[in-house]
């Protein structure tokens, strides 16, 4: 292949993969309108109990699962409940995938950000396929990561505290501000600004009683989950080492390990080990999350093609790549073989260690001595993150 014809593929590439996640938008919302996904439309009628001062979290004869959002989150999908199903599913869908999408692309180079970008698409589409909220969540936590990369801490403070709002754990991104500590009392201002006023925002349509009721509830079906383990961590101490432990010392042992690189400061002006640390926070999300459930994996996949856009792409990162790509976005998909998905993947919840391997590796570069990037592709334009 001559040189002309294979530069314009690479130029032709991100278009081509761009087509291929609007394409994935539009046919997901297809088959959730298809099936009338439960998902969906369990938070569809969020809204409207919300509206009619219903209790959320009681159990419905009509829908399997139960709600358990934030009353929040019930006020923040009325644009997606008060049009016709498909249409809600269709931009839902789009909201989830461009915000992941438009994330990568804000964070990282162009030659990152397509790698990255392929890496995590079939995890996307399974996110969209459940209609789940993942992929909006990994993509509001990489933004709160951008917008203070360019000091815009008004609006990482409303990314972080929307995520925040959706799913609880998003809140650990806000530890990004430390790598700006003396622009952190501005962030940490707006971000309380933010989350008071996302708090209370449902008093437009619901009076105070029945919010605090809300509230309430929400939180007792929180606890009533606590000691889930799902796809953790925390199930794997269970099923290996035989102990029914709580989730929480696991969770705060692994919560030191997150944070103990912090402690190297000198290397806190050093791109790389941001980029390391925003991909260590993405996979822990998901590894100590003790309702961690497939589609939920589109976040720590996030971590993971973040791990490997900045890694020197090298024999060993593709082999780790490869090992995540069977052992964790295809064990849980139709391509693996029944017996292996149900009997073998499921049955001990292995998709989870693949990212914990990346999570080690991505936890050992962070205390490695950072000169710079290992590739001159692989550093971000200084004077866009200062727009």
């Amino acid at each position: 292949m001559d040189a002309a014809r294979w530069s314009a593929i690479r130029d032709n590439a991100p278009r081509v993969l761009g087509g291929f996640w609007i394409a994935a938008v539009v046919v997901a919302s297809v088959q959730a309108t298809a099936q009338h996904n439960n998902n969906f439309e369990i938070f569809r009628w969020s809204w409207s109990n919300l509206v009619a001062g219903r209790s959320l979290y009681a159990p419905s004869a009509h829908h399997r699962d139960l709600f358990l959002y934030s009353p929040t989150f019930a006020l923040l999908f009325a644009p997606f409940a008060v049009v016709p199903f498909w249409l809600g599913a269709l931009l839902w869908n789009a909201v989830n995938a461009g915000a992941l999408y438009w994330a990568l692309g804000r964070t990282l180079t162009s030659d990152q950000a397509f790698a990255a970008r392929a890496i995590v698409f079939l995890d996307t589409v399974g996110s969209m396929q459940n209609v789940q909220s993942n992929a909006l969540v990994a993509g509001l936590m990489i933004i709160t990561f951008a917008e203070l990369e360019r000091r815009h801490e008004g609006r990482a403070s409303l990314a972080v505290a929307t995520a925040t709002a959706i799913k609880i754990f998003p809140i650990v991104a806000a530890v990004f501000a430390v790598f700006r500590p003396w622009r952190f009392p501005r962030f940490a201002l707006y971000s309380v600004l933010a989350g008071g006023l996302l708090l209370v925002a449902p008093l437009l349509v619901t009076p105070p009683p029945v919010l605090l009721d809300q509230f309430r509830s929400w939180m007792t079906t929180g606890v009533a989950v606590s000691v889930q383990r799902n796809y953790s961590v925390m199930q794997h101490v269970h099923l290996w080492l035989r102990v029914d432990w709580p989730n929480w010392p696991v969770q705060l042992a692994g919560a030191c390990v997150l944070l103990a690189p912090l402690v190297r400061y000198s290397d806190w002006g050093i791109l790389r080990f941001r980029l390391l640390f925003l991909a260590s926070v993405l996979m822990f999300c998901v590894l100590f999350n003790h309702k961690a459930e497939s589609p939920s994996f589109v976040i720590a996949v996030a971590g993971v093609a973040i791990w490997f856009a900045i890694s020197d792409r090298d024999r060993f990162a593709w082999t780790v790549l490869a090992i995540v790509f069977v052992g964790t976005v295809v064990s849980s998909s139709e391509a693996m073989p029944a017996v292996l998905r149900h009997d073998v993947f499921q049955a001990y919840k292995l998709k989870t260690l693949p990212i914990l391997l990346v999570w080690v590796l991505t936890q050992v570069a962070l205390w490695r001595r950072i000169v710079s990037a290992p590739r001159p592709a692989a550093s971000v334009d200084r004077a866009a993150l200062a727009t």
